[in-house]
């Protein structure tokens, strides 16, 4: 096994305000300008396999229409409770048995399932199991306590729900954790036996509100040995989205070898 697999919240289109990105020219935040350069930054990552985040119905059609051509399948899981956006995944491989989307159960304040996913694409690769899991975990208070944050119920439900029932698979978890490299939520998918791609190599993934932070993860089975991308250099003043950067977050991207 040798591939490569990237992992990249695009940025809704639906969560684009103008007021929030003060320095990015008006032009840049239109959807279909924004779209070209983000189907034009993902065919540069040359992964063989990208899961995305934040992905809407007109984003997921946009980067078919480039990423097809160059060999890619795509398929795409829509959040529920009327969220615009879900997860995706693109890839080039030969071989996929199928996928699965699985809906977490924690729940919204007013009691509803909060809709919110992992898309799990299976892949027979070299003769070996791989099962990718995308997804993009909720942000919730940073003041409440571990056991009642959203994200950890959702971490946890991954790991019981899909991780431990399958253990003879080579596993990939990635997305947008909204955790930091060495919170709670972040231990315990290596507890679980997992390895972080970036362990040691953390940069900032994203700069909202001006303050940059690494939320972004790419979580591989031990057997898997990873060689991460060197990401760009971001920090308060870096203008995102931007020309070179078309989302308020950067792609992640690492080798995997068996």
């Amino acid at each position: 096994m040798d591939l490569r697999i990237a992992s990249y919240n695009i940025l809704a289109d639906a969560y684009v305000k103008p007021e929030w990105f003060p320095h990015t020219p008006a032009d840049l935040l239109r959807p279909r300008s924004r779209h070209a350069l983000l189907a034009r930054r993902i065919v540069g990552l040359d992964a063989d396999i990208v899961c995305l985040q934040e992905v809407e119905p007109d984003s997921f059609a946009a980067l078919h229409e480039t990423l097809a051509p160059r060999g890619y399948v795509g398929v795409m899981a829509q959040k529920q409770q009327g969220r615009p956006d879900g997860c995706a995944v693109f890839h080039r491989l030969e071989r996929s048995p199928g996928h699965r989307v699985h809906y977490f159960s924690d729940r919204l304040e007013d009691g509803r399932i909060s809709g919110h996913l992992a898309l799990v694409v299976d892949f027979d690769v070299g003769g070996e199991r791989l099962r990718v899991a995308c997804t993009h975990l909720r942000w919730d208070r940073p003041d409440r306590p571990v056991e009642q944050h959203q994200g950890m119920q959702q971490a946890t439900e991954l790991i019981d729900a899909l991780l431990r029932k399958d253990p003879e698979a080579l596993w990939v978890v990635c997305g947008d954790f909204n955790a930091r490299p060495g919170e709670p939520l972040v231990q315990a998918f290596e507890a679980a036996g997992l390895l972080d791609a970036y362990t040691g190599r953390h940069q900032p993934t994203c700069n909202v509100n001006g303050a940059p932070k690494a939320i972004d993860f790419l979580f591989h089975s031990s057997a898997l040995r990873a060689r991460p991308d060197r990401l760009p250099a971001l920090d308060a003043r870096t203008p995102m989205p931007s020309e070179q950067e078309p989302s308020d977050h950067l792609p992640i991207s690492a080798r995997l070898l068996r």
